[in-house]
């Protein structure tokens, strides 16, 4: 999917405390595959039911956005695959670029310990995600 598609996906609507702290911790990896159950440790406190509800909340986001041909779901950002009998997750590159595209999102996965981001009431308004002009 090419990299303006993703960038409305990101715009289209305020991004939760959930997606940004996927983001953050996919994006910080740069290309590695990350277990899910490093990912629930890390950004869901270790709470296995909740990190399902990250994932779908994400994949409606992606499927209810204009101009996403079928309904790809979550990989349209990121490439699964089972590693020693565990699901692993990556940003696709594109995916990359697009979160690279959003001022806020960047800023925040940049200027932000992932401690920060897990307090709650964490979360990027619509009105604040605009595009890097650079």
């Amino acid at each position: 999917m090419d990299v303006e598609t993703l960038v409305q996906v990101l715009t289209r609507r305020g991004i939760p405390r959930g997606q940004i702290t996927l983001f953050k911790e996919l994006y910080e990896r740069d290309g590695e595959f990350v277990s899910s159950s490093e990912l629930i440790n890390r950004i869901r406190w270790g709470d296995e039911e909740r990190f399902p509800g990250v994932l779908r909340a994400f994949g409606t986001r992606i499927n209810a956005t204009e101009g996403i041909v079928g309904k790809p779901g979550i990989e349209a950002f990121l490439e699964r695959e089972r590693i020693d009998g565990d699901l692993h997750y990556r940003l696709r590159p594109e995916a990359k670029e697009a979160i690279e595209e959003v001022d806020v999102l960047i800023d925040t996965i940049n200027q932000h310990s992932l401690t920060e981001l897990l307090k709650p009431g964490t979360r990027i308004e619509k009105g604040e995600l605009v595009l890097n002009d650079e």
